[in-house]
């Protein structure tokens, strides 16, 4: 638990710009018989729910239902998605492939300068986790308490009080 506290999160939103062609279209609609109000409240209700946290272990997309969670070294690829509109006005959508399911980031201001400090992020967490594997402790390829029998058992052959068949009968 003290580990979570110590990350640093940072929360992202959806840029307005990635809603601005709905927007357009929403205004223009208002006089016809006010759908244009119904519509601007359902884009601009649909771009407040949105939101992003990203820490130095994970991602986690979040709208007002549903929460996505990936582990940033567990990321495989990332693309970047812009329509001709999105790329004049520096917003993107953020592909990001696991082996198992992707997630997607959309709305985000200078997707290509994101996409390249998240890869940066991801090399960081692998390496962090290949260092906290090779300092893991082994496991014992044996039973708790067998090894002391196996010490025993040796002791008692030693001294011949057991015999060669019966040591390799108990230890095998």
């Amino acid at each position: 638990m003290a580990e979570q506290k110590s990350q640093k999160i940072k929360v992202l939103k959806p840029s307005w710009k990635y809603f601005a062609l709905s927007y357009a279209y929403s205004i223009l609609l208002i006089p016809v018989f006010g759908i244009g109000l119904l519509s601007l409240y359902f884009v601009w209700n649909r771009h407040r729910q949105f939101r992003y946290e990203v820490s130095d272990a994970g991602l986690k997309a979040m709208d007002g239902r549903y929460s996505q969670h990936i582990d940033l070294e567990n990321i495989q690829s990332i693309k970047v998605t812009q329509s001709w509109l999105n790329k004049k006005l520096d917003v993107g959508t953020l592909w990001l492939q696991t082996e198992t399911r992707h997630m997607k980031l959309f709305g985000l201001t200078h997707p290509w300068k994101f996409k390249d400090i998240l890869e940066e992020a991801i090399e960081a967490a692998k390496k962090r986790r290949h260092a906290k594997d090779k300092t893991k402790p082994r496991s014992p390829s044996y039973e708790p308490g067998e090894m002391e029998r196996k010490n025993y058992l040796t002791g008692l052959w030693q001294q011949g009080l057991i015999s060669d068949e019966e040591f390799r009968e108990q230890t095998d």
